[in-house]
């Protein structure tokens, strides 16, 4: 199914994990794929993305790409629109973990740290987006957040606060372009099988009690978000805006 073909899409954190999957399900659906990631070609998750792409016959590149500097999110802006002429969709999934600590535990740094990738870096590649965005007629924005932006969880005062800022950053976008209009939602995935959480899945203590706290019987994987943003990113989704998309097994919904 082609239902976004010669759409441009940018995905930030697209060498490996949920952006991955975002991206070989965008360019599956049609879509000419802009990866912006921190990591450097050549690298083993990199080249294989893009490998992927190409040998299904996709187009791709690959720009590396620290979304918390100014010229490097401009410098993936730049070198989307010159390969392809413009932007349609920009799935802003790039994010910073946070090193588990209370309030008092955590240092400022680790702090600006984290707000800095997961929130500022969002808005500056929206904000350097959004021109090119503009010329689009199917302009969609895809922001990831977490079930962690929706509830409390220990040991995690800046990863909650900053995807927390996500969702609510993603309905304030939605109103302000919905006479463009550029589509701005957000989703919110529970604990997603990628190799950041390998380790959660590693340790059985841990492991047993999230699937206590989870309704459904099994876990999610990168492509239950990725056929998520595909929907959202198609003319199927014309009138969804300012929406917060729950993919979490129900674990928010207790």
């Amino acid at each position: 199914m082609k239902d976004i073909e010669n759409r441009v899409a940018i995905v930030t954190g697209g060498a490996s994990g949920i952006g991955r999957s975002v991206a070989l399900k965008l360019s599956e659906r049609g879509a000419k794929i802009s990866i912006g990631d921190l990591q450097e070609l050549p690298r083993e998750e990199g080249e294989e993305t893009r490998g992927i792409i190409e040998d299904r016959g996709g187009e791709v590149i690959f720009t590396k790409t620290d979304i918390s500097e100014i010229d490097q999110v401009k410098k993936l802006i730049e070198r989307t629109v010159g390969s392809f002429g413009g932007i349609d969709i920009l799935v802003n999934n790039a994010a910073a973990d946070q090193r588990a600590g209370t309030v008092e535990e955590m240092e400022i740094k680790e702090w600006e740290r984290v707000i800095q990738t997961n929130l500022t870096g969002m808005f500056l590649c929206t904000k350097y987006a959004i021109p090119y965005l503009k010329k689009s007629k199917n302009a969609r924005i895809v922001n990831i957040a977490s079930q962690l932006g929706l509830v409390g969880y220990k040991n995690r005062p800046a990863y909650c606060a900053s995807k927390g800022g996500v969702i609510n950053f993603s309905k304030q976008l939605a109103i302000e372009y919905a006479d463009v209009p550029i589509l701005v939602n957000s989703i919110c995935p529970g604990l997603i099988q990628t190799h950041r959480t390998k380790r959660v899945f590693e340790d059985e203590n841990i492991k047993n009690r999230l699937e206590l706290e989870t309704p459904l019987p099994y876990f999610g994987k990168p492509d239950d978000i990725a056929e998520v943003v595909a929907f959202i990113a198609s003319d199927k989704a014309k009138y969804i805006t300012g929406a917060d998309i729950v993919v979490d097994g129900g674990y928010t919904a207790k």
